[in-house]
């Protein structure tokens, strides 16, 4: 089904009527039938009907427009909200109270998760790592758009494949990667008010800029749930070191302290140091090993240091990710990608 274009609003109610034929390929004499039926709301329902066994789809205003009228006010004079005409053809999914889903969300049959689970508190610590969630407002029109972005070259992978079923298995929704090889950056995309609301209501997590970001409560509440998130955090935003050691700073002194909690009571050795405005972590060999296989870091990018290191005992600044895996792999030679990178370290 092709987008409705909001243009096509401005038009008469002439032109509107021959949109259903001339964009949407709908045949006239189905078209008549429809408009011929004397009952305001049965007529709309057919007018329904007919996108849905086209297009497993239903517009509002390409209804109204099928159904020989020129606007969809007609849809709520007669039931009330377009929703419950929708409710007609598409079960509608429960969602918890604090959230209203667009139509989209029904349509897709995005879920919501009713409890904390593993994954979710991973997903989570994905998002106060590399996240990001807003609500754009053009005029009287609102977009909830949410992103996870992250480095092209050495998290491909992963975008690709673990951040995206993941998204699936928890919300039932299928993310837009974007990639920009010029800035070596990959986002993982989505746009879904019941979504953004259930991040932003009920797990807390802000608008806009992370400054303030904290694990919500009940996830740090659960020791299961607060290792899993942490993955998630050190996944997205620390790094490995040559000794094989996790850093990584954050800028909000609420998850610091946080991290510092679960890291204590997990007896991961660690060394934080705090600045104005952010703190760094330093976690030694023994315990980043722990993190590693243990709690189960799932990003490629640290993954691939850690076989490597186990098997070649070596570590390899400046190599990627997929360079690295194809030594793993058996298809290059430990010493000729440590020979290439040797020299994209030499200053030129």
């Amino acid at each position: 089904m092709i987008k409705v274009q909001k243009k096509w609003r401005e038009l008469s109610k002439e032109e509107k009527h021959k949109i259903p034929t001339k964009y949407f390929n709908i045949d006239e004499k189905i078209l008549n039938k429809i408009r011929n039926i004397r009952d305001p709301k049965a007529r709309l329902i057919e007018a329904a009907k007919i996108q849905y066994e086209l297009f497993n789809d239903i517009h509002s205003y390409l209804t109204t427009w099928i159904a020989g009228y020129s606007s969809d006010v007609i849809i709520r004079q007669k039931f009330g909200s377009t929703q419950n005409l929708l409710n007609l053809f598409f079960t509608p999914i429960k969602f918890p109270n604090k959230i209203t889903p667009s139509w989209a969300d029904i349509k897709r049959k995005i879920k919501i998760p009713k409890e904390i689970t593993e994954d979710l508190a991973e997903e989570t610590g994905i998002h106060i790592g590399d996240g990001s969630i807003s609500i754009l407002t053009d005029k009287k029109w609102k977009s909830y758009q949410g992103s996870i972005s992250g480095d092209l070259i050495n998290e491909s992978i992963y975008h690709r494949l673990y951040i995206q079923n993941l998204m699936k298995k928890i919300y039932n929704i299928n993310l837009s990667i974007l990639e920009r090889v010029d800035k070596n950056s990959i986002e993982s995309r989505y746009k879904s008010k019941a979504i953004i609301e259930f991040k932003h209501k009920i797990l807390k997590l802000p608008l806009g800029k992370k400054r303030g970001i904290k694990i919500p409560k009940e996830i740090l509440s659960n020791n299961k749930f607060a290792k899993r998130c942490v993955v998630g955090i050190i996944d997205t935003d620390f790094s490995i070191t040559s000794s094989l050691s996790i850093t990584g700073k954050l800028h909000s002194l609420h998850l610091v302290k946080q991290l510092a909690e679960i890291f204590n009571k997990n007896d991961i050795s660690h060394t934080l140091r705090m600045y104005k405005d952010y703190g760094r972590f330093y976690i030694r060999k023994e315990g980043a090993i722990k993190i590693i296989r243990e709690w189960k870091l799932k990003n490629q990018k640290h993954l691939s240091k850690y076989y490597l290191f186990k098997e070649f005992k070596k570590f390899l600044p400046y190599s990627t990710t997929p360079e690295r895996f194809l030594v793993l792999e058996g298809k290059l030679d430990v010493e000729k990608l440590e020979k290439i990178c040797n020299k994209r370290k030499r200053p030129r």
